[in-house]
């Protein structure tokens, strides 16, 4: 039987009782938390470095990777990231925070993690503590504990957070420029997915350059509001900073090719698919299925017939029962196997004497040559996984100027 809220909590419990259990519940998150970070950094410590250099160079992490990796980890192996995604059956992004996070708390800031396992810190301020002196030598560490943690219990996240910056940039004087050069030599842009199928494009640099740009950004808004378009100014801020990096209308300039990896189910591609028709797969994330026909509308490939330049169809075969990947292959390819196909059944019925069954194993040999589970993922699902006996791979690349 399940266990419900009510078994835990009853209704007859007084207001103190209920106060003094979220105080107990916040004590034991916090000490669960520090027990993680001992277990991971000591199965860190036991993955040295040492044991990557028999792989040599090649076999190492690249440039891009050494740069984006902490310092935290300089001296364990880089394998222990994967290994401790594979154990929490996370990203190896969320792995890799989490490690950097355990070799400091049980080293640097050994004293936030006490304070954590008794129970007087939460995991939040633990990590506002983490994050303003992670790059902190031990004897500056050491002087903001002293003046930060006494009243930490008591103190909320954000004052927390100003009176440990404040100790930090008296103790050490170059630690805010330090940290800003840190941060600029990490600077990237990324994706986030936010609700109702939308994205967040976000672009990390420095804080005077972001706020000029997003300054920009608002008068070509409030330019496109004067000439008569009366969306919200939030769409069109969208809309004007997306122009403005993928510049459709510039023909002057080398075009550049944005490539989208769409999966989706044929039976969802059609204009009178259901309501409830099979999701589609945009670069790894779910969209729904009249999302992916607006988009593939917008790419001109939703017909399935001439391709843009750059773009691609490949078509993959499910088993309709399992949505296991018999075979992909490109429209091209499936007209020849479909002509060969032709040709050997005829050879068949030749040597057969007529008879359909005799050379059936070997014509569907032939035909799914993809093999079965040919397009199989990292984590072990099948791609797509739609359950339909015909779906469509496209790689739509919209080709933009800029």
């Amino acid at each position: 039987m399940p266990v419900l809220p009510a078994d835990v909590v009853s209704r007859d419990s007084g207001e103190l009782e209920l106060v003094c259990d979220i105080w107990s519940a916040d004590a034991h998150v916090a000490r669960e938390h520090a027990r993680q970070a001992a277990a991971i950094a000591e199965l860190a410590r036991r993955r040295s470095v040492e044991r990557d250099t028999a792989l040599g160079l090649r076999g190492g992490p690249g440039p891009d990777s050494r740069a984006m990796r902490p310092a935290a980890l300089t001296d364990v192996s880089d394998d222990v990231v994967t290994e401790l995604a594979l154990i929490r059956n996370c990203s190896e992004a969320e792995a890799g925070r989490l490690a950097a996070e355990s070799l400091l708390l049980t080293t640097t800031l050994a004293a936030t993690w006490s304070e954590l396992y008794a129970g007087r810190l939460t995991v939040r301020k633990a990590r506002i503590l983490l994050d303003l002196l992670e790059d902190a030598d031990d004897a500056v560490a050491a002087g903001v504990h002293a003046r930060v943690l006494p009243g930490a219990e008591q103190c909320p996240p954000g004052r927390l957070a100003d009176r440990a910056r404040y100790h930090l940039y008296r103790l050490d004087a170059e630690a805010k420029e330090r940290r800003r050069k840190e941060a600029e030599r990490r600077a990237d842009v990324h994706v986030e997915r936010t609700a109702d199928d939308l994205g967040r494009l976000v672009v990390e640099g420095p804080l005077p350059a972001v706020h000029a740009a997003r300054d920009a950004v608002d008068q070509y808004a409030r330019w496109m509001r004067a000439d008569g378009d009366d969306r919200p100014m939030g769409v069109l801020r969208s809309a004007a900073a997306l122009d403005l990096i993928l510049r459709p209308w510039d023909a002057s300039r080398p075009s550049v090719t944005a490539q989208l990896h769409i999966h989706a189910a044929l039976p969802s591609l059609r204009a009178d698919a259901p309501v409830g028709a099979a999701p589609a797969e945009l670069d790894g994330q779910w969209i729904s299925a009249a999302q992916c026909r607006e988009l593939l509308a917008q790419l001109a490939v939703l017909g399935l017939g001439s391709v843009p330049t750059g773009g691609a169809v490949h078509v993959a075969i499910d088993d309709p029962a399992t949505g296991e990947t018999l075979a992909v292959a490109t429209r091209a390819a499936l007209r020849r196997a479909a002509g060969r196909g032709r040709r050997i059944r005829r050879r068949d019925r030749r040597s057969s004497g007529g008879c359909p069954g005799r050379g059936q194993e070997e014509r569907t040999h032939l035909e799914g040559t993809g093999g079965k589970g040919g397009n199989r993922r990292r984590d072990g699902r099948e791609d797509g996984h739609s359950g339909q006996s015909g779906r469509s791979r496209q790689s739509g690349r919209s080709r933009q100027s800029g």
